[in-house]
């Protein structure tokens, strides 16, 4: 494999992280939209959106520490 293709595995962490951050921005909105409607929100919507930003960012970071180790490697 070169050094331009991704791993399975920083590819899998990259995906996955794309995907928790972008369902956690999805129930961010939610939270906003039922708060601002006078609804009360399900707690796992806070759930998700407490949790899933930063799990999603570090597994962005673990696809950007992989990709330079790989490139740094001859």
């Amino acid at each position: 494999m070169s050094a331009s293709t991704p791993g399975v595995l920083s590819r899998a962490s990259l995906i996955l992280g794309v995907g928790v951050t972008a369902l956690s921005f999805i129930a961010l909105i939610a939270i906003l939209v039922l708060y601002f409607s006078g609804l009360v929100p399900h707690a796992g919507l806070y759930w998700a959106a407490l949790w899933g930003f930063p799990a999603g960012f570090v597994l962005m970071c673990l696809y950007i520490m992989l990709s330079l180790g790989r490139r740094r490697t001859p």
